[in-house]
C-alpha cells in the first residue's frame, strides 16, 4: 500500500440513529484524529506532526505505526530504561543470596556450584516488552507499508536483547509512568491502541487491522473533550474539571427485591465557586433523530434520550450543588452545523456541533466557542 496524503484519509464509523433505521457516517481526517489523540496522550501535536511528515502517511494503521517508529527511535536514541530483574542461576562461588533449598536438590556443594539469587540490570522492563512485542506484530500485520515494515523490522532488530511478552489489557494497565520514563507515554499509548485494533488474520501468522468503531472513535472523542478542557482551563471561566459520580437525590428505596438504579456519571464537569457546567459527548452520526409514520417524514428533532439523560444529571446536581447547573451536548458535526442555547426549568442548555473534518485550529477555536454562552453565569 503507498502513503497517500493525510489530508485525503478518512475513518469511518457508522450508526442507526434514526428510528426508521437508515444508516449515515461520520467522517474524521487521519490528520485530525492524530489532533484528538495528542490531547488524549498528552503530546505535542504540531511537534509529533512535523516528526511524522505531514505529506507522507496513509491510514490509521500506517499512521500508528509511524508514531510508533518515530517515538521508539527517540528512546533507543536517548537510552533505554532498565530494571532489576530477579535471577537465579548455578554458578562457581557465590553472588547475592546462596539459594540452600535448590543448591542441596542439585548436590551443589559436592560439585562446587551453588543456587544463588540476585538482582541484575535488565532491558527486559514491561514498558520495553509491550514496545518490543508490538513492532513483531506490526511486522506480520497486512497493510503495512513497505518502507515501515522495513523501519519496523530494523528496530525490532536493535530491541533484540528485550524479551517479548503476551500482550493482554491487564499488562497495559500494569505500566506505572514517572519522571524517569515519562519519553515512554506516547509508544506505549500507541501499542495499546494498536493492541486494541490488530487481529489474528485467516493467513497462519498474520495480523489484520481492524477500522476503529464506533465505541472506540467516541472513547477518544469523550477524551479528547476533558483533556482539551482541562489543558485550556485558563481561558475558561472555570477554575477545576472532573468526572461527576451523580446520586439520585431525595430518592429513597422503600420496598422490593432490590434497589437497582443506576449510578450516573458525566463525561466532563466543568465548575467553578458559583456554577457548574456539565458536558455530554456523543459520538453520533447526527444530533437529530426523525421518524416515518406511513412513508411521510416527520420534523427532525433533537434525539430524546440524549436531553433526558443530561435533565436527569442537572436536576440532581442542583439539589447536590449550591450552584448555578448548566449543560452542554456535543457531537460531531456531519454535513448540518448544529448550535441552540435553551433555558430549562432555570437551567441553561446548549446543543453544539463540531466539525472534526475541518482544521486543528478550527476545531481549537469551536471547542472554546461552545462555553460562550456560560460565560456569564452566576448564582442570582
Amino acid at each position: 500500500m503507498s502513503l497517500n496524503s493525510f489530508y485525503n484519509c478518512t475513518l469511518v464509523t457508522f450508526r442507526p440513529n434514526y428510528l426508521d433505521g437508515r444508516v449515515a457516517s461520520v467522517t474524521i481526517p487521519i490528520r485530525n484524529l492524530f489532533y484528538l489523540l495528542s490531547y488524549v496522550w498528552d503530546v505535542d501535536w504540531e511537534m509529533e506532526w512535523s516528526a511524522i511528515n505531514a505529506d507522507k502517511s496513509g491510514d490509521a494503521l500506517n499512521l500508528l505505526t509511524k508514531i510508533l517508529t518515530i517515538s521508539t527511535d527517540r528512546i533507543i536514541r536517548r537510552g533505554l530504561d532498565r530494571g532489576y530483574k530477579d535471577v537465579s542461576e548455578e554458578m562457581f562461588g557465590v553472588r547475592g543470596r546462596i539459594d540452600m533449598a535448590n543448591t542441596i536438590k542439585r548436590n551443589g556443594f559436592a560439585n562446587a556450584r551453588l543456587t544463588c539469587n540476585f538482582e541484575e540490570l535488565d532491558y527486559s522492563v514491561l514498558h520495553n516488552q509491550i514496545i518490543k512485542t508490538t513492532l513483531v506484530n506490526l511486522s506480520h500485520a497486512n497493510g503495512l507499508d513497505k518502507g515501515l515494515r522495513e523501519e519496523v523490522l530494523d528496530l525490532t532488530h536493535r530491541l533484540k536483547a528485550i524479551e517479548p511478552i503476551e500482550l493482554s489489557q491487564n499488562v497495559f494497565s500494569k505500566v506505572r509512568f514517572h519522571s524517569n520514563i515519562r519519553n515512554y507515554r506516547l509508544p506505549v499509548a500507541v501499542s495499546k491502541l494498536i493492541y486494541d485494533q490488530l487481529m489474528p488474520s485467516r493467513e497462519t501468522g498474520k495480523y489484520q487491522f481492524v477500522n476503529f468503531t464506533e465505541e472506540k472513535l467516541h472513547a477518544i472523542f469523550e477524551k479528547f473533550v476533558f483533556k482539551y478542557y482541562e489543558k485550556h482551563l485558563n481561558q475558561t471561566i472555570y477554575i477545576g474539571i472532573k468526572s461527576d459520580t451523580v446520586s439520585w437525590q431525595d430518592t429513597y428505596f422503600e420496598e422490593g427485591i432490590d434497589d437497582f438504579l443506576p449510578v450516573m456519571k458525566t463525561d466532563v464537569s466543568l465548575f467553578n465557586n458559583e456554577s457548574k457546567l456539565v458536558v455530554e459527548c456523543k459520538f453520533y452520526e447526527s444530533a437529530l433523530q426523525s421518524r416515518r409514520i406511513n412513508g411521510k417524514e416527520l420534523r427532525e428533532t433533537f434525539i430524546s434520550n440524549h436531553l433526558y439523560q443530561l435533565f436527569a444529571y442537572l436536576k440532581n446536581l442542583e439539589i447536590k450543588n449550591n450552584k448555578v447547573i448548566s449543560g452542554l451536548i456535543l457531537y460531531p458535526e456531519n454535513g448540518k452545523k448544529i448550535s441552540s442555547v435553551y433555558s430549562m426549568h432555570g437551567h441553561k442548555v446548549s446543543i453544539k456541533t463540531i466539525n472534526l473534518d475541518s482544521s486543528p485550529q478550527e476545531i481549537n477555536d469551536a471547542m472554546l466557542a461552545c462555553l460562550t454562552p456560560f460565560r456569564s453565569m452566576a448564582i442570582n
